[in-house]
């Protein structure tokens, strides 16, 4: 696990992004400081395998059997299991037939560790990273397994910025790098979102969907807010270290309100 001291020397930071449904940042604060992504990242490897659902090389019902134990990019394997506060504790008996459709809600709505590696196995870190590229990422980028932590000692990893992650969101609810139907699986995917912080301020009705992460001294939020379809679309990605979680959680609320207040 990376924690906000592998990027700070342990001063609270904040930064955000605001974009509309052209892509234009509205406001932004230090959108370019580079934080640990956390499960942010995951919303990249959805969009790849949707991209992958797409071209036919891979489909909703293919199924890979349940596990908690990844090989490791440093060599041997790791087993989420050994974490508590990592393991995905609704994740069927090892071996049981998991559904890609269920991976990527999974991935989602719960943010499971494992179904990113499952997912991950099926269609390679390599393809992510090709995805990032073509969405113009600048810093935002996946080197290893979620919870690999000794590819993470090795010097893999999983970083992003507020700047690529708001243009990200955008793309994955609003453009049109995949069919209709496959973008509509995501943005509900993403409206379940069960750790939701942006959201908590807006007023009851309006539609939103997000991805958050957090780990030891990482808290993160990534939304979008409104009819995807609508040129009133807005996306606020806050990223956050070296605070407490409530804490942090209150910063990133603060800056929801202010950004996205009337």
């Amino acid at each position: 696990m990376s924690t906000a001291s592998d990027y700070s020397d342990g001063t609270p930071q904040i930064s955000f992004t605001l974009r509309d449904s052209a892509g234009n940042a509205l406001a932004r604060r230090a959108g370019e400081r580079i934080f640990y992504a956390a499960s942010t990242i995951k919303l990249a490897v959805a969009m790849a395998a949707i991209e992958e659902i797409g071209a036919g090389r891979l489909t909703w019902k293919q199924t890979v059997p349940a596990t908690h134990t990844f090989e490791s990019a440093a060599g041997g394997t790791f087993s989420l299991a050994d974490d508590p506060e990592e393991a995905d504790n609704e994740i069927p008996e090892a071996g049981t037939p998991m559904s890609v459709r269920e991976l990527l809600d999974a991935m989602i709505d719960r943010s499971s560790n494992e179904a990113t590696d499952m997912l991950l196995g099926l269609i390679g870190i390599p393809r992510v990273q090709r995805l990032c590229k073509e969405q113009g990422m600048h810093r935002l980028h996946i080197e290893r397994l979620i919870g690999d932590i000794a590819a993470r000692n090795r010097g893999l990893p999983n970083e992003v910025t507020t700047d690529d992650l708001s243009k990200l969101m955008l793309a994955a609810v609003h453009g049109d790098w995949s069919a209709h139907n496959d973008i509509e699986v995501l943005r509900q995917a993403l409206s379940r979102q069960r750790y939701a912080v942006i959201a908590s301020e807006l007023p009851h009705g309006v539609a939103w969907g997000s991805k958050s992460g957090s780990v030891d001294g990482i808290e993160h939020d990534v939304a979008f807010v409104g009819d995807p379809d609508s040129a009133d679309l807005r996306v606020l990605a806050v990223c956050t270290r070296g605070y407490a979680p409530d804490d942090a959680h209150e910063a990133i609320r603060a800056v929801a309100a202010a950004a996205l207040g009337d």
